[in-house]
């Protein structure tokens, strides 16, 4: 059997993301390290393979102009000409005769060659009548659509929450790369060390302007370093880096996380307990594998003796702790992620209006279950990756008024500068800076 080129193992792995709903960097990853392809083929695996999945419903409206019923063609042959599309029209340096010849190529080799003429003729077509022309559309919510490839129900959605300019400038950072960001673990080094250690190697890495304990880079691998190894710093978005300070977390805190894998934010904050003051916090999840995330990322951190994992759906803390258990409740509750779809292009096809609808109940049903073991005084933030107001803001402003023993407070980890910042929570957008969309509330136990 000869070895796949790299444009087969592109198609074949956007076919499967689809076909699975996989996550595109984890299946990515599985599938490069186990390929013989170069270091250059793979990168430009990685890049057709996110080009095509960021610009997916806009390479979808340039080359089903010429195909009467687009929707019947089998997935592979609908991946195949997302991929040419994109490589026509985003990567300048690769000739169009060698693109079309390579989609007439890896056609000819599945389901022996039936959809090799009419990928031809597609491609010809799409070549020869150039992209459409996304500004002329009249209705706005089509035309963002299509330009910025995000599904027009969800453009629709933040029309009516954010306006149109607001939107506009949060869709053109979507498929923007996400740069890397990491968090330093202060138990074991400081911003300044750590920055002074890894920058030779990585030349774009600098300070965060919006953590105290960020530093981001434009570019780069992370996860191999002996810095990393060591625990001096872990992967976590500069928004999600928020979140721990916003509770307050004293050294003899009992701390609650009701929804912790895979355990960034938990072992934040475990970075500020002291065992021998009695603090500690307990992470739950309702799922066993990801435990084990939690864990191995506590050890490697060094808070292994300050966390303990539990598996638990939050919704049924009732059954196991008492009221008024902890001090500190965080609940980074399950959502849609569109904050996330930068990082994670995929996100935003996978998911629909009618299949986030009930999200909103799972959310407050967690809060409503973790409010009672708040002690009086205590604090419980609420935090998402979303940036929709009917999980975020809507979500808060039903359990206060479910819970008039609970107050909002202002999140004190927010920079003053940072838009968003408002008596209902703080609200990143992705075009507050380069980080993800993120909410974060905080709740004062009154009585």
């Amino acid at each position: 059997m000869s070895k796949l080129t790299a444009r087969q193992v592109a198609v074949n792995l956007l076919e499967d993301i689809e076909a699975k709903q996989q996550y595109a960097n984890l299946e990515l990853n599985h599938v490069l390290s186990r390929s013989q392809l170069s270091a250059v083929d793979q990168k430009l695996v990685t890049r057709l393979v996110y080009g095509t999945l960021q610009w997916q419903l806009r390479l979808d409206a340039d080359w089903q102009r010429f195909v009467k019923t687009p929707a019947q063609l089998p997935l592979w042959v609908q991946t195949l000409l997302r991929m040419s599309v994109y490589q026509l029209f985003f990567l300048d340096k690769v000739p169009a005769h060698a693109i079309l010849n390579e989609a007439t190529n890896i056609a000819k080799q599945r389901d022996h060659g039936k959809y090799a003429r009419l990928v031809n003729a597609v491609m010809r077509q799409t070549q020869r009548h150039g992209e459409v022309d996304f500004a002329a559309l009249t209705d706005p919510a089509e035309r963002l659509s299509l330009t910025y490839s995000v599904p027009q129900w969800l453009v629709a959605t933040l029309l009516t929450q954010y306006g149109a300019a607001t939107v506009t400038q949060v869709l053109a950072t979507v498929n923007q790369p996400a740069p890397a960001a990491l968090r330093v673990n202060l138990l074991k080094t400081t911003r300044e060390k750590l920055l002074a250690e890894l920058q030779p190697e990585f030349p774009s890495l600098q300070a965060s302007a919006l953590s105290p304990v960020g530093l981001v880079a434009s570019e780069g691998f992370f996860a191999q370093t002996e810095a990393f190894q060591a625990g001096e710093y872990t992967l976590q978005d500069e928004s999600s880096q928020l979140v721990a300070p916003a509770l307050q977390v004293r050294p003899g805190d009992q701390v609650l996380d009701a929804c912790a894998a895979p355990g960034g934010k938990a072992t934040h904050l475990a970075t500020y307990l002291d065992p021998a003051q009695g603090g500690h916090l307990t992470a739950l999840d309702i799922h066993q594998h990801k435990l084990k995330l939690i864990t191995d990322n506590a050890s490697r951190l060094g808070v292994a003796d300050r966390i303990t994992a539990k598996l638990l759906d939050a919704r049924h803390v009732d059954q196991v702790f008492a009221d008024q258990s902890f001090d500190r409740v965080l609940v980074d509750a399950p959502c849609s992620g569109f904050g996330l779809m930068r990082r994670k292009p995929e996100i935003r096809y996978a998911k629909t209006a009618a299949g986030i609808a009930r999200l909103p109940e799972i959310q407050g049903a967690i809060l409503a279950a973790v409010a009672p073991k708040v002690k009086v005084g205590g604090l419980l933030v609420y935090s998402t990756c979303t940036i929709l107001a009917a999980e975020n803001q809507a979500v808060i402003a039903q359990f206060l008024a479910d819970h008039p023993n609970f107050q909002q407070r202002p999140v004190v980890s927010a920079p003053n500068d940072v838009a968003g910042t408002a008596a209902t929570g703080l609200q990143l957008l992705m075009d507050d800076g380069q980080h993800d969309g993120f909410f974060i509330a905080c709740l004062q136990r009154v009585d």
